[in-house]
C-alpha cells in the first residue's frame, strides 16, 4: 500500500482526471448494453402495442363473425309515432301492418271508504286473489296505515296498496293489481271481517259447488308409467281392489318407488282444474306421492307430474292455467315413498267460481288489450311486451289509436354498418402502426468510411433513431401481406347472390379513379350507402361473406372474417405467440445485459482502485527522484563553491 500522498503534486498533472477518463473508457461496454436494453424496452413496448391492436382487429372480426351478428336485424316503424312500438328479431318477416289499437290493458284498482285514521281494525286472517296467485295474510290488528304496510310486505308481486288522506281523520286505502288484465282481477276472502272493517270490501258473495267427475280405474286400462326410470317391468299392473257390493271405490294398491297411468275418459282442463285422491293412512314427513296427467297438446302426449299436497287424509293436485282447453287422457300416479300406499275415490274437481268480496269502490275495472291486426280482432292482457303476436316481433302498445297505424318491420341496418365501420378502424389501425414500425431510412446511402466517426456503435444508434422500431422484421411484413390477400380473395356467394368480395359490398381500398399511390397503401374505405343498400337487399349475403360453414358442423370454416382471425393467431396468441415470443426473448435478453452491466460494474471498480494505486505509487517515485536530484544539486553546488574558494 503506498504512502499517503496528493495526486499531481509531484508529477504536476492532474491524475484524477486522467483515472476519470481511463474509467470512462474502460465502461464503454456498460454504456452500449444500457443503450441496447433501452431499445429492447422501446422493442417490447412495440411489439405489446401491435399484439394490442391486432388483438382489437380480432375481436372486432369475431363480432362479425359470430351467429348474433345484427346483420339481419330488424326494426319497427311505426306511424304516426307514439302509439305503438317493438322490437323485431332476424326472424321477423318484413312487412307492413295495420295495427289499430281500441283498448289497452288496465291493472285493476279498488278503494276503500273513507275510515277514521286512528281507528282500530281487529286481527283476522284474509286472502287477496290475483290471477293464479293468493296470498293470505294473518293481520295483528292495527290501525289502517299498519294494515296497508303488512299488505305491502305479504302480498308484494299480487297487489300493491296506498294511501290518501282525504281530509284531518279520514284515510283512504286504496289497492292496485300488480299484472293487468282481466284474469288478473282482484278478488278477496275476508271471513273474519279484517277488510271490511277497513272498509275496502262488504259482503261475502256466495260460491258456487265444485263440480266433481269421478275416476274409474280399471286394470286393463292401467299400464306402468316410465318403466325404465322407476326401474319397473313393463308389463307390470297395479294392485286393484274392487267393492264386491259396488258401494265403495275401487282401491289402489301401488307398492314403494312404483309409478303407474290410468286411461280416463277424455275431460277438458278448465281453470282451477285438480286431481284428487283418498289416501287410507297420512303421509309421514318426508314421504312423497306424485299425481299428474297426460293430456294432448298440437295432436302429441305431454306430461304434467308434481307432487301432490296432502291435507285431511286427501291428495291434491291443481293444474297449471297453461293447460286450460287442453284434453286430458290419462291419469299418473307415482308413489315415491319407501313403502304401500293404498289410494281410493280419484276424481276431477272443478271448482265453482269464486267471487269473494264485493270491493266498496272500483276505480279502475280490470280490463284486457283490445286491438285489431289488418282487421283481425285480438285481445291480450297486458299491453308491453307482446311476443305471440307476429312472429319474431315483440310489440309495445302506448296509447289508443285514432285509426290503423302503419307498423313497418324492415331490416336495420345501422347496427350492420356500425360493426364493419369498427373493423374497417382496427384493420386500418393495425397497417398503419405496422408500416411506421418497419419504416426504414431511405434516404441513406453507401460510404466508404473514411471520414466516418470510428466510434461505429454511435453511427449504428443513430441509424436506429430513423428507422421503425421494428424495422427488418418479417413476420411484420408476412402479417401485412397476409392482411392484404384475406381482404382481397373472392368467396362462395350465398345462392344467386352477387357478393364475393369485400368490395361487392361498398367495402375496398380506394374508389374507381382513386391514385395508385393511395391504393397501394391498403387502407380500406367504406361505401356506406353501398353497404347499406347490400344489408336491405341481402343481410345473409353479406354475414355469408364474412362466415361460412361449407359442411354444415355449425362451425364457420372460411369467409373473410374466419380467415382474417385465423391470420391473426399467431400475433395475438398468449401462449406460444409469435408476438409472446419475440417479447419474451428481448426481456431475457434484457435480464441477461442487466447480469453483465452488474459484472462490468464490479470490474470497473477495482479497475479504478488500481489505477488509482498505479498513478500513486508513480508520485511517489517522481517526488522520490525529485528528492534525489535536490539533494546532488545542492551536494554539487557546495563541491563547485569550495573549488572556486581555493
Amino acid at each position: 500500500m503506498p504512502a499517503f500522498t496528493i495526486p499531481g503534486l509531484s508529477s504536476g498533472q492532474d491524475t484524477n482526471q486522467i483515472v476519470k477518463k481511463l474509467v470512462e473508457l474502460e465502461a464503454k461496454p456498460i454504456r452500449r448494453l444500457e443503450r441496447q436494453n433501452n431499445y429492447n424496452k422501446a422493442q417490447v413496448k412495440a411489439w405489446n402495442d401491435l399484439k394490442i391492436l391486432t388483438t382489437e382487429l380480432q375481436n372486432k372480426t369475431r363480432e362479425i363473425t359470430s351467429f348474433t351478428a345484427p346483420f339481419a336485424t330488424k326494426s319497427v316503424v311505426s306511424e304516426p309515432e307514439g302509439t305503438i312500438s317493438g322490437d323485431a328479431s332476424r326472424s321477423a318477416t318484413s312487412a307492413k301492418r295495420k295495427i289499430e289499437i281500441k283498448e289497452l290493458a288496465t291493472f285493476h284498482q279498488v278503494s276503500s271508504d273513507p275510515i277514521d285514521t286512528e281507528r282500530k281494525i281487529p286481527a283476522g286472517s284474509f286472502k287477496i286473489l290475483s290471477g293464479e296467485n293468493e296470498k293470505e295474510i294473518d293481520f295483528t290488528g292495527g290501525t289502517v296505515r299498519e294494515l296497508s304496510l303488512m299488505i305491502r310486505t305479504a302480498a308484494a308481486g299480487l297487489a300493491q296498496p296506498s294511501l290518501v288522506k282525504v281530509d284531518q281523520n279520514k284515510t283512504v286505502l286504496t289497492l292496485t293489481a300488480s299484472q293487468s288484465g282481466k284474469e288478473n282481477l282482484l278478488k278477496f276472502d275476508d271471513p273474519n271481517g279484517v277488510l271490511k272493517a277497513a272498509g275496502l270490501v262488504g259482503e261475502m258473495y256466495p260460491q258456487d259447488p265444485p263440480k266433481t267427475f269421478p275416476i274409474v280405474l280399471e286394470a286393463t286400462q292401467a299400464k306402468a308409467f316410465q318403466p325404465e326410470k322407476y326401474s319397473m317391468e313393463k308389463d307390470a299392473k297395479p294392485i286393484l281392489i274392487a267393492d264386491p257390493n259396488g258401494k265403495e271405490p275401487t282401491k289402489l294398491k301401488i307398492p314403494s318407488k312404483q309409478a303407474f297411468q290410468f286411461h280416463t275418459e277424455s275431460q277438458e282442463a278448465k281453470k282451477g282444474l285438480r286431481v284428487e285422491a283418498l289416501l287410507s293412512e297420512p303421509l309421514a314427513e318426508g314421504e312423497t306421492i306424485s299425481l299428474g296427467v297426460i293430456y294432448e297438446m298440437d295432436e302429441q302426449e305431454k306430461v304434467f307430474l308434481e307432487a301432490a299436497t296432502h291435507k285431511e287424509g286427501r291428495l291434491k293436485l291443481t293444474l297449471k292455467a297453461s293447460l286450460d282447453g287442453k284434453k286430458i287422457r290419462e291419469i299418473i300416479v307415482v308413489n315415491q315413498s319407501g313403502k304401500e300406499k293404498e289410494l281410493s275415490d280419484f276424481r276431477l274437481v272443478v271448482p265453482g267460481e269464486f267471487k269473494g268480496a264485493k270491493p266498496a269502490k272500483t276505480v279502475v275495472e280490470a280490463k284486457d288489450a283490445l286491438f285489431t291486426v289488418d282487421g283481425i280482432e285480438v285481445t291480450r292482457p297486458k299491453n308491453e311486451g307482446l311476443t305471440d303476436v307476429l312472429d319474431g316481433i315483440n310489440l309495445h302498445l302506448h296509447k289508443k289509436s285514432e285509426g290503423p297505424v302503419l307498423v313497418d318491420v324492415k331490416v336495420d341496418s345501422e347496427k350492420g354498418i356500425k360493426m364493419i365501420k369498427g373493423f374497417i378502424e382496427a384493420y386500418n389501425n393495425v397497417l398503419k402502426y405496422s408500416k411506421e414500425a418497419t419504416a426504414v431510412d431511405r434516404e441513406s446511402g453507401m460510404s466508404d468510411g473514411k471520414n466516418e466517426d470510428p466510434d461505429i456503435s454511435r453511427s449504428f444508434w443513430e441509424g436506429k433513431t430513423k428507422t421503425g422500431l421494428l424495422a427488418g422484421e418479417h413476420s411484420i411484413v408476412r402479417l401485412l401481406a397476409g392482411m392484404k390477400t384475406v381482404t382481397t380473395t373472392s368467396f362462395a356467394p350465398l345462392g344467386d347472390s352477387e357478393i364475393r368480395m369485400l368490395s361487392d359490398i361498398g367495402v375496398s381500398t380506394g374508389t374507381v379513379g382513386s391514385k395508385w399511390a393511395d391504393i397501394q397503401e391498403g387502407y380500406l374505405q367504406l361505401d356506406e350507402q353501398k353497404l347499406s343498400r347490400k344489408l336491405s337487399e341481402n343481410p345473409d349475403a353479406v354475414r355469408h361473406l364474412f362466415a361460412q360453414d361449407t359442411n354444415s358442423d355449425s362451425r364457420m370454416d372460411t369467409g373473410v372474417g374466419v380467415n382474417l382471425v385465423e391470420h391473426l393467431k399467431p400475433y395475438t396468441q398468449f401462449a406460444g405467440g409469435l408476438v409472446t415470443s419475440k417479447i419474451k426473448l428481448l426481456e431475457e435478453q434484457f435480464a441477461d445485459n442487466n447480469k453483465k452491466i452488474k459484472n462490468y460494474e464490479s470490474h470497473l471498480s477495482s479497475y479504478e482502485k488500481k489505477l488509482k494505486e498505479k498513478f500513486l505509487y508513480m508520485e511517489q517515485g517522481v517526488g522520490k527522484n525529485k528528492a534525489v536530484g535536490s539533494y546532488l544539486n545542492n551536494n554539487l553546488s557546495r563541491v563547485q563553491g569550495g573549488d572556486d574558494g581555493k
